[in-house]
């Protein structure tokens, strides 16, 4: 099973390398999240084979327990099979995990490709502590439980010199931002890391008070928060 990471966004074809170009041309079957954008995907990284009835299996978000046997059965008959997640690297903020979880349970190798991470990518970019720090994935939606959620990041940071990391949905990228800066102090620092990869990418690590003298609009721009003590 080859885990193949893809584009943070529209643009950026220039940071998939060679080697997940010419993996793909081997593999006729690819475990996806969304068909008509995976199709786009791997034609433009020169995906040559035509697509048949059976060449993407969608990815159950809700029910990954279910997977499909036959994609399994193929694994097991000496066939690779690729992992596509929608940005950049699989199994993290989807449900790529189980499928891979399922390949090591059947002695399946499982084969990760080099590729963007926006997470790791927003981390080296901040300035903040590389050593120790935490992945939140997506904060709660309700706001008095998102405020909740950052409190306790920020005590988190200041205890333990740890970078906290987390993301939203890009359209409640806005609404996030004016929670973090009414709730975290004015000494924290703050790194917005938006469109990594792509031509407006921002990335920029200011103090909460700076920030809220200068506020930026993410709305709909896949951004990465991260927050620190200094």
């Amino acid at each position: 099973m080859f885990l193949i990471p893809a584009t943070l966004g529209e643009e950026g074809i220039n940071v998939i390398s060679q080697e997940v170009k010419d993996v793909v041309q081997h593999v006729d079957l690819f475990i996806v999240e969304n068909e008509k954008s995976a199709r786009r995907y791997l034609r433009s990284i020169g995906y040559k084979k035509e697509f048949s009835e059976n060449s993407l299996v969608l990815m159950d978000k809700n029910f990954p327990e279910k997977t499909d046997k036959y994609v399994f059965e193929y694994l097991l008959n000496g066939n690779d099979v690729g992992l596509i997640s929608e940005a950049g690297m699989p199994c993290i903020a989807d449900p790529g995990n189980y499928w891979v979880r399922e390949a090591h349970r059947l002695n399946i190798k499982v084969k990760p490709i080099t590729g963007p991470s926006s997470i790791i990518l927003a981390i080296v970019a901040s300035g903040f502590n590389g050593q120790q720090f935490r992945f939140n994935g997506y904060l709660p939606i309700k706001s008095s439980d998102r405020i909740n959620a950052l409190k306790k990041m920020e005590e988190v940071s200041i205890s333990k010199n740890e970078t906290q990391i987390f993301i939203e949905t890009p359209y409640r990228n806005n609404s996030m931002l004016d929670d973090i800066l009414k709730t975290c102090s004015s000494k924290i620092l703050l790194c917005i890391a938006a469109e990594l990869t792509q031509p407006n990418e921002f990335i920029k690590t200011l103090s909460i008070a700076e920030w809220k003298k200068n506020k930026p609009d993410l709305h709909h721009k896949p951004t990465v928060f991260l927050i620190y003590s200094k």
